[in-house]
């Protein structure tokens, strides 16, 4: 039965596995629905020609209309709100269901005496197109083939509705079982993908983000914040000279200490290890003042475990953020509080 739940509910993948990779499992989805959504666009818009040029295929040209003018507002939309999962999980749902309805009106208002043949396609090919869980797609088949079943024996030639039932079984199971056998296949390649980005995302030592994890995401840190964006710069003093003389493990230990603290008081997420003993933080939103104390309990807690670090913080208003700017700020405050560590200390440093 767990098998069989996280087949329907997760692609095959373990819950907290299928958690983890939902970031990526979102920004894959939204690719295809630009793309699915643009090419609804071009193959609508070709349509109406035919249907200008052809009279006899003129019945469909107030479905298309309206099937594009849905898909251009559903465009906008995605557009404007690609962050939100909800507006993302609805446009999907809405971009299917204008699919789903207009080979249902096609096959069975404007063409009542053929089989449905186009309808038939739909409902095998779109269960396929999103990373979603299989008991949605199920879900959707089902209700869109019932409401096909029950448009072609109300409104169908009686002489095709035995044929476009039957299809509509045929295809229908089709649609299930392949979808939910593409959809787990689909899911494994996303779990790989973000196995492998932990992976090169991960400082092997300290267990948090890495410089490639750095580079890769501090461009989206002022596309998060609304009020202000702080960078905090760490540096560990005395790192070499604890592993000339009691060994890298005694090093690595240091480093691991940091790095806890680090996430303490900043989170996993907006931690990097971006250097031997430097490290960089961003916080989002929060005051100057917060910031500079979760700094202070940073540095106590880690004098409290008998090493020492100089930190840096510079803080910037949203709307006029320059990140290069704003981190060399913070690394030349962190090296002022480096240079008056090892001043305090009579210990030449250059």
């Amino acid at each position: 039965m767990e098998k069989l739940r996280n087949l329907l509910f997760y692609g095959g993948a373990m819950p907290d596995v299928y958690r983890n990779c939902r970031d990526e499992i979102r920004k894959e989805n939204l690719e295809k629905l630009f793309f699915f959504l643009s090419v609804e666009i071009v193959f609508l818009l070709m349509a109406l020609a035919v249907c200008c040029a052809v009279k006899s295929l003129a019945g469909g040209f107030i479905a298309y209309i309206i099937a594009l003018a849905c898909a251009l507002v559903l465009l906008c939309t995605v557009q404007s709100c690609q962050n939100s999962n909800i507006v993302l999980s609805i446009c999907a749902d809405c971009f299917l269901g204008i699919c789903y309805l207009l080979g249902l009106y096609l096959g069975c208002f404007v063409y009542p005496d053929e089989p449905a043949v186009c309808f038939h396609v739909v409902a095998v090919v779109l269960p396929m197109l999103f990373t979603r869980p299989a008991i949605g797609n199920i879900l959707r088949t089902v209700i869109y083939e019932a409401l096909f079943i029950g448009c072609s024996v109300n409104f169908k030639d009686p002489a095709v509705v035995p044929t476009d039932v039957f299809n509509a079984v045929l295809f229908g199971l089709m649609g299930c079982v392949l979808s939910t056998y593409y959809i787990r296949a689909l899911t494994d390649n996303v779990v790989a993908r973000c196995k492998l980005k932990v992976i090169a995302e991960t400082d092997l030592n300290t267990q948090i983000p890495n410089r490639n994890a750095y580079e890769n995401h501090m461009n989206e840190y002022p596309l998060r914040c609304s009020n202000t964006l702080s960078c905090v710069y760490v540096d560990v003093n005395g790192l070499h000279e604890l592993n000339n003389t009691k060994g890298h493990n005694a090093g690595d230990v240091m480093l691991k200490t940091v790095a806890q603290e680090m996430v303490r008081q900043f989170g996993i997420k907006d931690s990097y290890r971006i250097g031997g003993d430097e490290f960089v933080a961003f916080v989002v939103d929060e005051p100057p003042r917060t910031v500079r104390e979760r700094m202070s309990q940073l540095v106590a807690n880690v004098e409290a475990n008998g090493y020492s670090v100089a930190v840096g913080c510079a803080t910037c208003s949203a709307g006029g953020i320059q990140l290069e700017v704003l981190i060399k700020q913070a690394e030349s405050r962190m090296y002022d509080d480096k240079e008056e560590h090892y001043r305090r200390r009579g210990i030449p440093h250059g």
